[in-house]
């Protein structure tokens, strides 16, 4: 299955961190693991999506209850999304 890498600003560190509750529920519809990555300086981070069935995540991304998540864990959009190419090794 498909990995994919998403990348976006965080209004609050401290409050998405707290957030993961919220996050494994999302994510839990469409992968069957995620790792986060936090940037050094900045409030910025990526997510590693494992396993993910493409288009349950584009149902899930586009959800009310998604976008409510978001907003609790200060998800500043754009949301970026990279797909891991077939056999780009």
């Amino acid at each position: 299955m498909t990995m994919v890498v998403v990348t976006h600003a965080v209004g609050n560190m401290e409050i998405w961190l707290k957030g993961s509750e919220n996050r494994k529920a999302v994510f839990s519809k469409f992968c069957s693991n995620h790792r986060i990555f936090k940037h050094a300086e900045t409030n910025r981070v990526s997510i590693l999506w494992e396993n993910v069935d493409l288009a349950k995540m584009q149902e899930t991304m586009g959800a009310a209850e998604t976008a409510k998540a978001k907003a609790a864990d200060t998800v500043i959009d754009p949301v970026e999304i990279y797909i891991e190419v077939e056999g780009g090794k």
